[in-house]
């Protein structure tokens, strides 16, 4: 069968299929920000279980999805229903997210180590049947360079909506109630809505938004993906920059709660600066849209990245109870961080249909699990790492810390994300693909297909001369 499979363009989304494309990523943000914001902080101080065990337990929660992972992308790029290839596992993780979310966030009487890793293991385990599928469904909405963006940047301003949600919602209910002020109140507040909102957002975008109808060819196996994906260095490099941000990131949001409790001593303002965080995240999210169509999307990550590596160790100059700087530096880190998400998943986009228009098959499931697993693997280290580090220096959040105990705490996020910073923007100056050279290769691609299509009709029986693999 001729044709890649996104060889057809398709006019730009409306508004309204934008919205409907977001909302599933409100709801699943729900369910997942506060396991690195909240459950250290509250499973350590409240609930008695050593900081440095649960580093390693969070740790093997992510890893765990070494195997599920790959498995649903290929099996989601095989699926064959009237819904479609994505939306019946979108369908099945909803109830399995929103029972772990529930367990996790509002557990009743004692809990052990067993306890959060097997219901950490099930969270992500229905993150992984919906996020997989959802993704690898947004890639293939449109062709177009910048529509891609303008897709990925919808999605994650409904991401950073559940951020400030996660935030505002227990930060407004302390107020007006005078219960949600601290990681166990608002723990039982976001979990309620989780409940509520994974079934009611997922179900509305399954049912009102169609997928788009592709060029289907036959599946090849899922060991061939793999090693074109170790053959695609664009994909390569994408992916060490991303993981190296994401591990940077992940290690602040981790820190986050216990570095404004412990070394500020604000934990009252924890949630209202981390608010004044993800409100500039939004913020700022149009205008490195808008830049990356002025200078490209590489041009305007590393922007955004060198800004973060600049600001990160301001954290070091900040005395205890400083609050107006406090929140001025990370603000400042929050606006420059809106470019990273938006613009890494509309650059993955255009790396994933190079490489379907390249093996001419559905490889967007496949891309976007070795993509996610890459991405818990190193959000699993930076808990498995950051908390444990601090274990070893000596601090307890169950314990009076000594001055030594909190420095650990201060250099451990003031400089360990900035080097990582830094090293994805040493990598990331080498991703090649830029509007240019997509335009051209995509031109390739289509006169090798419209060639093969012309071979095949004229030789007898209807089948093309096989061609050398990746030929233009």
């Amino acid at each position: 069968m001729s044709g890649s499979p996104a060889s057809t363009r398709t006019p730009p989304l409306t508004r309204s299929q934008l919205v409907l494309f977001g909302l599933p990523e409100f709801a699943v943000y729900l369910a997942v920000i506060p396991v690195s914001l909240y459950l250290p902080f509250f499973y350590s101080r409240d609930l008695g279980l050593d900081i440095t065990d649960i580093g390693l337990l969070l740790m093997l929660a992510r890893i765990s999805d070494v195997v599920t992972d790959p498995l649903i992308g290929a099996l989601s790029d095989r699926t064959r229903s009237r819904l479609g290839r994505r939306k019946p596992w979108m369908l099945a993780g909803t109830p399995l997210m929103m029972l772990a979310a529930y367990q996790l966030f509002a557990p009743s009487g004692a809990v052990s180590n067993g306890y959060l890793l097997m219901w950490s293991v099930l969270l992500w385990l229905g993150w992984t049947m919906i996020n997989i599928p959802y993704y690898a469904w947004g890639a293939e909405l449109s062709d177009d360079f910048d529509e891609r963006t303008r897709i990925t940047g919808w999605r994650q301003a409904f991401g950073f909506a559940g951020n400030i949600s996660v935030l505002l919602v227990p930060v407004t209910a302390a107020k007006l109630f005078d219960y949600g002020g601290v990681a166990s109140e608002a723990l039982v507040i976001i979990g309620g809505m989780a409940l509520i909102l994974l079934p009611v957002l997922i179900g509305t975008t399954v049912w009102r938004l169609p997928e788009r109808s592709v060029v289907r060819a036959a599946p090849q196996p899922a060991m061939r993906h793999l090693r074109h994906m170790l053959r695609n260095g664009s994909f390569l490099v994408l992916f060490a920059g991303f993981t190296l941000m994401s591990l940077g990131t992940t290690m602040i949001g981790t820190l986050f709660m216990l570095f404004t409790t412990f070394a500020m001593d604000l934990e009252r303002q924890a949630q209202p600066i981390l608010l004044a965080y993800f409100a500039v995240n939004i913020v700022g999210l149009p205008f490195w849209v808008w830049l990356s169509h002025r200078i490209g999307k590489r041009e305007a990550w590393m922007v955004g990245t060198g800004v973060m590596a600049l600001a990160t160790p301001a954290y070091l100059l900040l005395e205890p109870g400083q609050i107006l700087p406090f929140v001025v530096i990370t603000a400042v880190i929050g606006f420059a961080g809106g470019n990273f998400m938006a613009l890494s998943m509309s650059m993955k986009a255009d790396v994933i249909e190079l490489a379907a228009r390249r093996s001419r098959d559905h490889v967007a499931g496949a891309y976007m699990a070795v993509w996610s697993l890459g991405s818990k693997t190193t959000q699993a280290l930076a808990v498995g790492l950051s908390l444990p580090l601090l274990g070893f220096f000596g601090f307890d959040p169950r314990a009076e810390n000594s001055p030594a105990e909190i420095d650990a705490l201060r250099y451990t996020i003031s400089l360990l994300p900035p080097a990582l910073y830094l090293a994805a923007m040493i990598i990331i100056i080498r991703y090649p693909i830029g509007r240019r050279r997509l335009e051209r290769l995509r031109g390739a691609y289509q006169r090798r297909d419209a060639r093969r299509t012309r071979e095949a009709d004229s030789e007898p029986g209807g089948l093309p001369r096989q061609q050398p693999e990746g030929a233009p």
